[in-house]
């Protein structure tokens, strides 16, 4: 008896589990949650029947961190490597879940692995970059800056699990700090020198942001309107971005 018993639980359990498969492909309202935190809402294991899911609340970008004014567009070298991290809320706008609006708070890193020396002046609050001297150029050279950013956009998205998505919107940031980073090889010795501050840094940061891709995938594109440097006698320099994002739940 007490087989016959368990063999029912398993059959039982088995059936239950493709019919939630079969709600997740096909309805909106679902209580079948793939991955940690899927619907877990801090106070209770279970969100109600009737809310429909949640996309794109803890989003990581990997870019290319560029800049035009000196040089053309894609221009930097290829190790130009920065990163995003935003925690959002998915405000839900339509009854299926097809239009959203989504806002946070997010961390940005901009990298930029550029071959030109940046001359701070302090007395002109101003920002100059040339070439290195011939014989002396660097084995690494970076300029880098870090924000605390305000990420806003408009979600759309087609019906269903595997949905397609286009996310537009922009973001408003705050500069943290700003950097060069430099490696130098001197008489047989490696050298590295990191110096902080600009005379004239743009502490504010604003500007356009993109994402179009598949479920929790997708390309990712920023296009700031706001200069490095805020003096109209520095280097004018605009950055931009582009990269993969990918969102955990």
């Amino acid at each position: 008896m007490i087989k016959y018993i368990l063999l029912l639980v398993i059959v039982a359990s088995s059936f239950n589990s493709k019919c939630q498969n079969f709600e997740e492909e096909e309805g909106l309202v679902t209580r079948y949650r793939p991955g940690v935190g899927w619907f877990y809402t801090g106070f209770k294991p279970y969100q109600k029947e009737e809310k429909l899911r949640k996309y794109d609340r803890l989003i990581f970008d990997i870019t290319y961190s560029d800049w035009y004014g000196d040089r053309d567009y894609f221009q930097s070298p290829w190790n130009s490597i920065g990163f995003n991290t935003a925690l959002m809320f998915d405000v839900i706008l339509t009854k299926k879940n097809t239009v959203a609006f989504g806002w946070g708070i997010g961390y940005s890193h901009f990298g930029n692995a550029t071959n030109k020396q940046f001359t701070r002046d302090f007395d002109e609050k101003a920002t100059y970059m040339s070439d290195f001297p011939e014989g002396q150029e660097p084995i690494r050279n970076k300029f880098g800056a870090n924000y605390i950013e305000i990420p806003l956009d408009f979600r759309f998205r087609t019906k269903g699990f595997k949905h397609f998505k286009v996310m537009i919107g922009g973001k408003i940031g705050y500069q943290i700090n700003s950097f060069t980073k430099t490696v130098e090889r001197i008489d047989g010795q490696t050298y590295t020198s990191k110096l902080y501050n600009f005379a004239d840094a743009n502490r504010l940061r604003y500007g356009a942001t993109i994402r179009i891709g598949i479920r929790n995938w997708a390309i990712y594109g920023a296009y700031y309107f706001s200069p490095l440097f805020t003096n109209s006698e520095s280097v004018q320099l605009t950055p931009f971005t582009a990269g993969i994002s990918i969102s955990l739940f």
